[in-house]
């Protein structure tokens, strides 16, 4: 513990945080309400980000003012001492995820690109893995299932169950 000066890690995350889930919450009330055509207003699009982006913000700020207190985390930002393998996968997880949502997510077909990110997501993290056990073929194969059944998932519980359309 550093007593009473903020804590620059949760400082700084707590900001983030919140700025987010405010974020969050603005845009989630900007969402269509559909009250001319008589909704339930507990079925409205913008309900459930609205309500995760609060609590999100909540907890920004209760990590803001734990670090106004001295109290909690590192006081130095712990991503300036990442070992390489870290920074390494954390930068593929961005990138991967990026390519997801600029690139594939809406270009293609849905389960095609659902599939087609937790594939390469799966070979790419197991790949920079220095532990990895498997040998390419096994893990390229289930890798292939995982994706595959990943998408039909996840498909199926947003179309079927929240009634969400999706692209393609």
């Amino acid at each position: 513990m550093t007593g009473a000066r903020p804590l620059v890690t949760d400082l700084i995350g707590g900001l983030i945080v919140t700025i987010i889930g405010v974020a969050g919450t603005v845009e989630s009330w900007r969402m269509p309400r559909f009250e001319n055509r008589s909704a339930d207003p507990f079925t409205v699009p913008g309900l459930t980000p609205g309500l995760l982006s609060l609590v999100l913000a909540g907890l920004g700020v209760v990590l803001i003012l734990r670090a106004l207190m001295g109290r909690g985390g590192a006081s130095e930002l712990p991503i300036l001492t990442w070992p390489v393998g870290s920074a390494q996968r954390m930068g593929f997880t961005l990138a991967s995820v990026a390519l997801y949502g600029f690139v594939l997510f809406g270009n293609m077909p849905f389960i095609i690109a659902t599939a087609t990110f937790v594939f390469l997501f799966t070979v790419g993290a197991e790949l920079l893995n220095p532990d990895r056990k498997l040998a390419l073929v096994p893990l390229g194969l289930s890798a292939l299932v995982l994706g595959i059944a990943t998408a039909f998932v996840i498909r199926f519980i947003f179309v079927e169950v929240f009634l969400v359309r999706l692209p393609g």
